[in-house]
């Protein structure tokens, strides 16, 4: 129980962390190009490491794909989307994760084998504080405070970002353009990273 409570204060931390950053910076990240396989790949080694329960099977293309990205802070909605697709679906089947795109985005599908998301919920799922909580577990786990952290993140790296049902569960997917959001931003410097 005590390194459950750990987990998940190291989770809120790590979230209030992105989303201050997010303010400071007013909403606009410095991206430069990062391998995406590497970010995705970083963000399930942590998952394992607080949910070692967890099963994620992952998905990439053989093609390499470099994309313009603050790679810590989409790590950081990686990271939100599997622990909320773990905790939320309840489920014995792994969760999905894997990625598409054309020559303009690449998409980041996490797609969970559960229940599905309520019908009255999709629209808000992304807002700050749902005002009906599906469950005990959501106010916990401090669900609508990660997903909106989530959508600030991916706004800000001029994405989007959406949740959807399937016959077998719900999915959550968002785009990034391949395109640095600026100029300026494609010649900064990526130090900052981890």
């Amino acid at each position: 129980g005590i390194r459950e409570d750990a987990n998940w204060l190291l989770n809120m931390v790590e979230n209030l962390l992105s989303v201050t950053r997010i303010r400071v910076e007013d909403t606009h990240v410095n991206t430069s190009p990062e391998p995406l396989e590497e970010v995705v790949a970083e963000a399930v080694q942590r998952f394992r490491k607080r949910l070692p329960q967890g099963k994620v099977d992952v998905r990439v293309p053989d093609e390499f794909l470099m994309v313009p990205m603050e790679a810590t802070l989409i790590e950081q909605v990686i990271i939100n989307l599997l622990e909320n697709a773990y905790f939320h679906a309840r489920s014995e089947q792994p969760v999905q994760c894997y990625l598409t795109g054309d020559d303009t985005q690449i998409q980041v599908h996490i797609r969970d084998h559960g229940n599905g998301i309520a019908s009255d919920r999709l629209k808000s799922i992304f807002d700050a504080a749902p005002s009906a909580p599906s469950s005990a577990a959501d106010t916990k786990r401090g669900m609508g405070i990660g997903l909106s952290i989530c959508k600030a993140i991916i706004t800000a790296h001029n994405g989007e970002i959406h949740a959807i049902n399937h016959a077998d569960g719900a999915e959550f997917f968002f785009n990034l353009p391949k395109e640095a959001i600026s100029h300026e931003s494609e010649h900064s410097d990526s130090g900052h990273r981890r």
